[in-house]
């Protein structure tokens, strides 16, 4: 009987994992997605075209930081 593969080399196989909902953004990160979401506000282009997961963290980003 051979021995049990290491879990890393079974992982190797599988699907990269997606980015989960907590994916932490920097400022920097989250100030860029804003203000590019204000400026096709403004442009009347519609929304930009987010995931769900990051659109949820700009609209609470929006929320707390003041945009100019």
């Amino acid at each position: 009987q051979p021995p049990p593969q290491p879990a890393a080399q079974q992982e190797q196989h599988q699907d990269p994992p997606h980015i989960p909902q907590q994916h932490q953004y920097s400022d920097f990160e989250l100030g860029m997605v804003a203000s590019m979401y204000d400026q096709y506000y403004r442009m009347d282009w519609g929304f930009p075209h987010y995931s769900p997961p990051l659109m949820a963290v700009v609209q609470d980003y929006r929320a707390q930081v003041p945009t100019p």
